[in-house]
């Protein structure tokens, strides 16, 4: 008697315990805003009942009570389902043809920087996107073929450019080698510096590596150092007349416009680098500090560009107003 007695007291306890957790978990699962939170501790209301002792009747009533506090809850998740649904299937017919015409882009479309920066805004709008995993994997990976492909063609080209650099490279190398023993040997003067020019003029649209455009402009250049060194010393060993000291001048001006050329591709090299840094940066959304410091570069860049262009057009009107004036001596020089 005296066992059944404490059986039936601690049935109880366990009953009024069990009955107090469960009504918390019934109130979880009726207010809410986060149904997954809710069925958790539901389940943990559940590994309770395991074990535990009660009387049939308790055990029976408290059940269907965690039952009904399920009920409520998977009826929440599975509305929950059913607006997660919707929202994907809407961002998913927003979004499938612009994936699509990622993939079209990066097969056909042959600016691959402006079609990169598409695949980007694309993948951006893709991880805002609310979608379900399947809707999210299947455009993912339309997505990543895209990126896949217009890396391929970016290599491509790279090969291809490298090949061109490498023939570009081979043929003018001897010809500059040439012109370097020219300029140190020749007395032909003129015809010497039209040659030097020739071959400046072979750089304009040529496309070289960078260490290779610097190796044959620094060798080009060193030709127009010495033709003009030896001219200084013709004109003041021999004091030729003012015509051929103006057609020194000429080849300075050459000279110095080639330099300040030269100089301006780099500038604009350095320009397209910063943009590209901008834009990169720009599309993540990240480093504000950073961009701020790259505008105010490119801004200098700019700045520097311009002023070389300026003082080209000034050397150029200067060569201009001077060659006039070797053809006509009579010509007033402004």
């Amino acid at each position: 008697m005296e066992q059944d007695a404490w059986s039936d007291e601690v049935a109880l306890s366990n009953y009024h315990d069990l009955k107090e957790l469960l009504e918390e978990a019934f109130a979880k699962a009726g207010l809410t805003d986060d149904p997954r939170e809710a069925k958790g501790f539901l389940i943990d209301v559940q590994r309770h009942f395991k074990g535990l002792m009660l009387r049939r009747e308790d055990r029976e009533e408290l059940y269907n009570r965690l039952q009904e506090a399920f009920r409520i809850v998977n009826e929440k998740l599975d509305e929950e389902r059913r607006s997660l649904e919707h929202v994907s299937e809407t961002g998913y017919r927003e979004l499938k043809p612009l994936v699509e015409e990622a993939v079209e882009r990066a097969i056909g479309n042959d600016d691959l920087k402006t079609t990169w920066n598409f695949l980007l805004d694309v993948q951006n709008r893709l991880k805002e996107a609310k979608l379900l995993h399947e809707h999210r994997e299947e455009l993912y990976q339309d997505l990543q073929e895209a990126f896949g492909e217009v890396k391929r063609r970016r290599e491509a080209e790279h090969q291809a450019f490298d090949q061109e650099a490498r023939r570009n490279y081979q043929r003018l190398k001897p010809l500059i080698d040439e012109a370097l023993v020219l300029a140190g040997e020749t007395h032909e003067y003129k015809e010497t510096r039209e040659y030097l020019k020739k071959l400046q003029g072979e750089f304009k649209g040529l496309r070289l590596a960078h260490e290779q455009r610097e190796e044959l402009y620094s060798r080009l250049q060193t030709a127009f150092d010495i033709l003009g060194t030896r001219l200084d010393d013709f004109f003041r060993n021999k004091k030729k007349n003012w015509n051929v000291k103006m057609q020194y001048t000429l080849s300075r001006f050459s000279a110095d416009i080639f330099e300040l050329q030269r100089s301006l591709e780099k500038d604009e090299d350095e320009l397209a680098e910063l943009k590209d840094q901008y834009d990169i940066l720009s599309s993540s959304g990240k480093g504000n500090e950073t961009l701020a410091g790259l505008r105010a570069r490119i801004d200098s860049a700019r700045h520097a560009i311009e002023k070389k262009k300026r003082q080209i057009q000034e050397i150029e009107s200067e060569e201009t107003t001077l060659r006039m004036r070797l053809e006509d001596p009579e010509t007033p020089i402004s």
